[in-house]
């Protein structure tokens, strides 16, 4: 039978895996001013604005004729809405860091990221953090995961990506070589039961942070035996 490569590095997604936005973010506004429908409007916010550095007014320019949003209307005046974290995110990314290094990964455009927060929050036990328009590519772009491995000079299928998403996180790990923890609902999961079935032993589904906490213990605490 296949062993699962060594778990050499582990990345967290931020937004929902680790704690919320306590405001209305850069997106949420653009959706709102938007005609179009949400999720096309959401995907294309993310597609324009996730990778682009501050002071891209090319990006700008190009979301707004994406969103069909009039360029005066853009909201240049946003503030980063602040950050509320979950109780034990702290305690869960210490724990994991004793046995893996951990990296954090964030699909957040630079209107919307407060500057140094997660470093400040999660401290020492934080290798590095990656918000996507700092590395370039957002997930579920395979280069994103891709790009982190790379960094800290291990294999993709080496790493292991917790998050919340299916479409961002999951489908994202997969597409790179990488595994995924899944931070879901029971139903959600059942609901992507053939996804899970085709892809046994590259996903573990989780239903919330401590628990997939406990499955990277798992993982990490001895090297796979051969069978």
């Amino acid at each position: 039978m296949s062993v699962p490569a060594r778990v050499e590095l582990v990345s967290l997604d931020v937004g929902y895996t680790l704690g919320e936005p306590a405001g209305t973010t850069m997106t949420q506004r653009l959706v709102a001013l938007s005609p179009l429908p949400s999720q096309q409007a959401k995907r294309l916010a993310q597609e324009h604005l996730h990778t682009a550095l501050p002071g891209d007014t090319d990006a700008v320019t190009l979301a707004c004729e994406a969103l069909r949003i009039s360029p005066e209307d853009f909201p240049h005046d946003h503030q980063p809405p602040d950050f509320t974290w979950w109780s034990d995110a702290v305690e869960c990314v210490t724990v994991i860091s004793h046995t893996v290094p951990v990296v954090t990964m964030s699909n957040v455009s630079s209107w919307d990221e407060q500057k140094g927060d997660v470093a400040r929050h999660l401290g020492s036990c934080l290798t590095a953090h990656y918000p996507s328009w700092r590395l370039g590519f957002a997930k579920p772009d395979p280069r994103a995961l891709r790009a982190v491995a790379a960094r800290h000079d291990v294999p993709v299928s080496g790493l292991v990506h917790v998050g919340d998403s299916l479409d961002y996180d999951v489908l994202g790990a997969l597409s790179a070589g990488a595994r995924a923890i899944w931070i879901t609902t029971g139903d959600r999961a059942a609901q992507a039961a053939g996804l899970l079935k085709a892809h046994r032993g590259q996903i573990t589904v989780a239903p919330d942070l401590r628990t997939a906490t406990g499955h990277l213990r798992a993982a990490t605490a001895a090297p796979p035996i051969l069978t």
